[in-house]
């Protein structure tokens, strides 16, 4: 694991403004009272502590935003205390100012030289200090945020690299598999060929529910399996995640089984208590388990599908750390022709268990994406105290209960839906995305923003859509798609209209020309038209700088009057038909 900076380490994200320290260090009574009068009028904490040999000792159990520092007396003790304030790496980010008994050009060069930010002396006009003061701490919190974000962005470069390092070790043990059946029979190379077909798609596929249904697929066909179940842990329960089974597929001609199933983590179901133990698990009959085993059959899924579980083998899928992550479990073993057999075999678990770590590690890669936008997110955060994560997760999620209802309104069910929800669900939470590359002195504007200003926040889809160009991923397509368009209007009154992501307008198809005025209907995607509905309606319902929260009546008469010009029509009314559920998610987001 590579070392972390220690002077970044330390950096924490700066408190709110009424909680910011000021520490001066003093011999000088007048110093004293110069310093706390400053600090009443910029409304800081003050410290005083004596300059003395234990000066640095008390400073570094204080975390202050600024040091203030007399350097008057005549002796080498402040200007020793500077130097030291710089080479030490807990408070080197920490600006200083120095305070002298007059404006002596030698003494205020002897403190800029031992690494001060400013200088002033005890004619200061009180107001002009409390200035000093203030720019002085604004430093001190910019400088905060970006040791805070350069630390994330060290954490996250850390985890890519060992994930690099576990992806290597896994085409490492697929070499091995692959090496150890090379004399086996037809059958043993192509279990062979297939693993490593799937090891492959484990670099090129980015879309997780395909690459874990095509694994469900080989493994089912290779150890002959009717039907086969990926379960994901989330805390204490399993959620039945990808499911593929053969006989209830003739019968109903469905995916497989019924969705939204969790089994707890215990001993109460063969997959819970594979997840809570990390053994795994053969048996020939579910029905008739010996009572001396550790665990008991669920016939929940028998039950409301009216399929019967005979064979079961379930194994356990862990990280290279030793963390569950879920399971993978394979029901009802058949011979070659497709005919019901007694059990599966050992050398069946054996091969599972490949295909169980090219699962696992899949469904790291996923996780690790889902750290990287909670990363991205929280940069975000820092920039723009009201462009939160709270607002990120509750518009993402009522954009999902929008779009749930458009797609059935339309039939789209099971596997696609599923995918193009959580291809959703990422872009959502990354609509405003393109806001760190706004100024802070526009994005932290506490007032209304001028026309000038207005048009730089603007800029931000442009620059949203821009870190998704490359477009390697849907998920990365669907991000660039809401980024770049989720400000445009139903009646084409939105922005940016019809240009690249670089601002570059598109040439109309009729005169050649550039293309005029914002994008309109269904021109604008429904992911942005969904993901425009959502950020609005949480904009409205929650306070902001320039306003409080309207109460839910504004809101909803807002978009009631607005359905049909600013906001899709369909979309408003789902809105409404949905009300009682985006409370609970506002609530449950917001909690």
């Amino acid at each position: 694991m590579d070392p972390v900076d220690p002077a970044v380490a330390i950096v924490k994200p700066p408190p709110a403004w009424d909680r910011l320290l000021v520490v001066s260090v003093s011999s000088e009574p007048w110093c004293e009272a110069m310093i706390s009068a400053a600090c009443d009028r910029g409304a800081f904490d003050v410290r005083a502590i004596a300059r003395d040999a234990q000066s640095m000792d008390r400073l570094l159990n204080l975390a202050p935003a600024v040091i203030v520092v007399d350097v008057t007396g005549g002796d080498r003790m402040p200007f020793d205390l500077l130097r030291a304030l710089q080479s030490r790496a807990e408070t080197e980010a920490i600006p200083t100012l120095a305070i002298g008994a007059s404006p002596d050009p030698l003494v205020r060069a002897a403190a800029f030289a031992a690494g001060v930010e400013d200088f002033t002396h005890r004619g200061c006009d009180p107001t002009e200090l409390t200035s000093r003061l203030r720019t002085l701490a604004r430093l001190s919190a910019a400088t905060a945020r970006g040791l805070a974000a350069e630390a994330a962005l060290q954490r996250v470069q850390q985890r890519l690299r060992e994930r690099e390092r576990q992806v290597e070790s896994a085409n490492t043990m697929v070499d091995h598999v692959r090496d150890a059946l090379q004399a086996d029979n037809r059958e043993q190379r192509s279990r062979v060929e297939s693993m490593v077909q799937v090891g492959m798609e484990l670099h090129r596929v980015h879309d997780t529910p395909i690459l874990l249904d095509r694994i469900l697929s080989e493994a089912r066909r290779l150890i002959h399996a009717d039907a086969g179940t990926v379960f994901l842990r989330e805390h204490r329960v399993l959620r039945f995640a990808f499911a593929q089974n053969d006989t209830l597929a003739r019968r109903d001609g469905g995916a497989g089984g019924p969705g939204n199933l969790y089994l707890a983590v215990d001993d109460q179901s063969i997959a819970g208590w594979v997840a809570a133990s990390g053994e795994t698990v053969l048996e020939a009959d579910a029905y008739r388990i010996d009572p001396s085993r550790p665990y008991r059959f669920d016939p929940t899924f028998d039950r409301l599908t009216g399929y019967r579980t005979r064979s079961v083998l379930a194994i356990p899928l862990q990280t290279s750390l030793g963390r569950n992550v879920g399971v993978l479990q394979m029901l009802n073993a058949l011979d070659d022709r497709g005919r019901p057999r007694d059990r599966f075999s050992d050398a069946d678990a054996a091969l599972l268990a490949h295909f169980g770590s090219l699962a696992t590690a899949a469904i790291e890669r996923s996780q690790l994406s889902d750290d990287l936008v909670r990363t991205v997110l929280r940069m975000t955060e820092m920039r723009d105290p009201f462009e939160t994560f709270v607002h990120a997760r509750c518009v993402a999620d009522v954009s999902m209960l929008l779009f749930e209802g458009w797609a059935s309104r339309r039939g789209l069910t099971g596997v696609a839906f599923e995918r193009q929800r959580d291809r959703l669900h990422r872009a959502a939470l990354l609509h405003d995305v393109g806001k760190n590359g706004v100024p802070d002195q526009i994005l932290q504007k506490p007032g209304p923003l001028t026309p000038e200003e207005r048009s730089v926040v603007q800029r931000h889809v442009l620059l949203g859509a821009q870190l998704f160009v490359d477009q390697r991923t849907e998920h990365e397509a669907a991000a660039r798609e809401v980024a770049l368009n989720h400000h445009e209007r139903w009646d084409g009154e939105g922005y940016p209209g019809h240009v690249t992501e670089r601002g570059v307008p598109l040439a109309d198809p009729v005169t050649g020309g550039p293309r005029q005025g914002g994008k309109r209907g269904e021109e604008i995607p429904i992911f942005a038209r969904i993901v425009g509905l959502a950020d609005v309606h949480d904009a409205l319902s929650s306070p902001r700088p320039y306003k409080d929260a309207w109460p839910e009546r504004r809101v909803l008469d807002t978009i009631r009057g607005e359905s049909g010009r600013h906001f899709d029509p369909e979309l408003a009314e789902l809105l409404f038909e949905r009300l009682d559920a985006i409370r609970e998610i506002r609530e449950s987001v917001k909690a």
